[in-house]
């Protein structure tokens, strides 16, 4: 019984690598540059809004996040400084409106959060979990896609 439990996680650990590996790859550059679908974002208030209304301007920068993530927390304050050269946008996964109202409130966070109950959002933009982030030049290109913040963010401001 020990044998298969120990069998069972190490299993489990392998595919999931396999699978965050794979989806991380696929979801990176590949030199394939893919328009991003016209999400309609909702805000905790419940207001409504499409992607496409954040384009032109600056590059957008979509990251997936929880508050139980504490890499996502940490990605606080560096965000606060990313949005006055990106259009940033939270989007929190999984988590009740009040939830993210209290953490926003909590956090000072002074950028766009949009709430994704169901994992929608997520899938349309194929990213590979939390947390994930996606960056779109002004015309809406996806120009990076993975887990985390790219280390070389600020590469993509001007695109």
């Amino acid at each position: 019984m020990r044998v298969r439990t120990i069998f069972r996680k190490v299993f489990t650990g392998v595919v999931l690598s396999i699978f965050l590996t794979a989806s991380a790859g696929a979801a990176g550059l590949s030199g394939e540059k893919v328009k991003a679908p016209d999400l309609i974002l909702q805000n905790p208030a419940g207001e409504k809004t499409h992607l496409s209304a954040y384009l032109g301007r600056k590059p957008v920068l979509l990251v997936f996040w929880a508050s139980w993530c504490t890499i996502c927390r940490d990605e606080i304050a560096e965000l606060k400084k990313l949005n006055s050269r990106f259009t940033v946008i939270a989007v929190n996964e999984g988590e009740s409106a009040w939830k993210t109202k209290r953490f926003i409130s909590m956090n000072g966070i002074d950028y766009q959060v949009a709430l994704d109950p169901d994992g929608a959002l997520a899938k349309a933009m194929q990213v590979p979990g939390v947390p994930a982030c996606a960056v779109l030049d002004k015309s809406g290109l996806v120009v990076y896609r993975g887990l985390g913040l790219p280390e070389n963010i600020e590469s993509y401001a001007g695109k």
